[in-house]
């Protein structure tokens, strides 16, 4: 394959590349697909900020747990030296009977707390349950939609790799060079590098050269460039008129 030819081929194939991907782009399910990870993800911060509520819950209530431990290690030591007789002062039996009182009440505070602090716990596991639940489903759906995505995207991911490997070899047979020229070209004027010179006009921004530029075009390599869009213009070969 001659380079002219090879470039026209390169700059069609570039084409099919892109209209491939844009299919597979497009279809519906990678959109749902991108819209249940973003909504997984949702999800698991949620279920970050529940599990960290139940953590902290959890210490609270063992917080208590331990102070009601202690608590009782004290009333049981005050009601044994009120039992125990040593102490006759009344006085100092009244003073001995308000810390009971005071552990006491501190003691039904805390119990009460706790009770409190359990009913939100059930809830916050609940809540941590839901969440789990809620992500199995959305992991269910994502698999689902990308059985889908393949299924639908698969003939078109076939053409697209087909048409990647004609590129590679059409690139090795315009050259390294050529290759570099009509890749700027591509990326400056939307994908479309090179084109053919039709008659007077190129054939990509279809302006009529000066008859000046023509000659000068047709004097010159097979591989020109357009005087008006700067793109590569085939000049002779792949059929582009003489």
């Amino acid at each position: 394959m001659d380079v002219p030819t090879a470039l026209i081929a390169l700059q069609t194939c570039d084409l099919e590349i892109r209209r491939a991907a844009k299919l597979l782009d497009e279809l519906p399910e990678k959109r749902s697909i991108l819209e249940t990870r973003h909504k997984s993800e949702e999800v698991r911060q949620l279920k970050g900020k529940a599990e960290e509520l139940v953590h902290r819950l959890e210490r609270a209530i063992a917080a208590n747990t331990d102070e009601v431990a202690a608590l009782d290690e004290k009333i049981a030591g005050v009601q044994k030296t009120l039992d125990g007789g040593q102490v006759t002062n009344p006085k100092e039996v009244h003073n001995l009977s308000r810390e009971m009182d005071a552990l006491k009440r501190r003691e039904d505070k805390l119990d009460n707390d706790t009770l409190s602090l359990m009913e939100r716990l059930e809830k916050a596991r609940e809540q941590v349950a839901k969440v789990d639940t809620a992500l199995q489903r959305l992991s269910t759906r994502e698999s689902e939609l990308i059985a889908a995505y393949r299924l639908k995207g698969g003939e078109v991911q076939s053409d697209l790799e087909a048409h990647k490997q004609q590129r590679a070899e059409l690139a090795a047979a315009v050259g390294d060079e050529l290759l570099a020229r009509y890749e700027a070209a591509a990326a400056a004027k939307g994908g479309i590098g090179a084109a053919r010179l039709l008659e007077v006009a190129c054939s990509a921004c279809r302006v009529e050269l000066p008859s000046e530029r023509l000659r000068e075009l047709r004097e010159g390599p097979d591989v020109g460039v357009c005087p008006n869009c700067r793109r590569l213009l085939v000049v002779r070969g792949d059929d582009a008129s003489e």
